[in-house]
């Protein structure tokens, strides 16, 4: 699957104090365009609608801060630490999340497109009514994250881990999980959700038993 990188200016305005910086912005309602974050480390802070493009988060922490509607366009976050902060209702397009963490991240009600996530651990992420087109995962730890009622499209997953993932009204036709760990998805009864899902013989032997059925070896 193509999906268009972000598009990030060759030298983009390096940015100190971006809480700080941040505060104009929102209180005018004007995007933020163009710079690089670099070992930012901001906690509990409020960035809800905030509107970001064509910028750069590297080494950056962000713990349990909210950004609740916000907008992200052409936005690379790499080696980041946004565990527990707050995306509810935000807006994701031409973005890549490299080498971060978000354990316990709110992404309900998002909108996520044109976007990787790589070598990242996302347990305990909570999608909720969340529509993802044209997403790749490629070594992503999605143990116990939840992606229920969400709708997906073209999404693409190579080497990642989804155990005990909640998939509950989310349709998983034509996903291929066969390059990835799946293994105890949390499903309707019957499990209409894996209906023309894509895995191999081993993944099927488990997943048997959500229909009820005993596999001998």
């Amino acid at each position: 699957m193509s999906i268009t990188p972000p598009q990030i200016p060759k030298d983009p305005t390096l940015i100190d104090d971006f809480a700080a910086y941040a505060q104009n912005f929102l209180a005018e309602e004007l995007p933020i365009c163009e710079i690089e974050i670099s070992k930012e480390e901001v906690e509990g802070a409020e960035f809800n609608r905030i509107e970001i493009r064509e910028s750069f988060f590297k080494n950056c922490t962000f713990r349990s801060c909210n950004f609740e509607k916000a907008s992200f366009i052409d936005v690379i976050f790499q080696n980041c630490d946004l565990s527990g902060c707050k995306f509810s209702g935000a807006y994701f397009e031409r973005c890549r999340f490299v080498s971060c963490k978000g354990i316990g991240l709110d992404m309900s009600d998002t909108i996520v497109k044109q976007t990787a996530f790589e070598q990242s651990n996302l347990q305990y992420t909570y999608f909720y009514k969340a529509k993802l087109l044209d997403i790749l995962f490629e070594q992503v730890d999605f143990t116990e994250a939840s992606l229920t009622e969400s709708e997906l499209k073209r999404f693409t997953t190579t080497n990642s881990r989804f155990v005990k993932t909640n998939f509950f009204k989310t349709r998983l036709a034509t996903i291929d999980f066969t390059d990835n760990e799946f293994i105890a998805p949390i499903v309707s009864t019957p499990p209409v959700e894996l209906k023309g899902v894509i895995v191999d013989i081993y993944q099927a032997a488990n997943l048997m038993t959500l229909w009820g059925v005993v596999v001998r070896s």
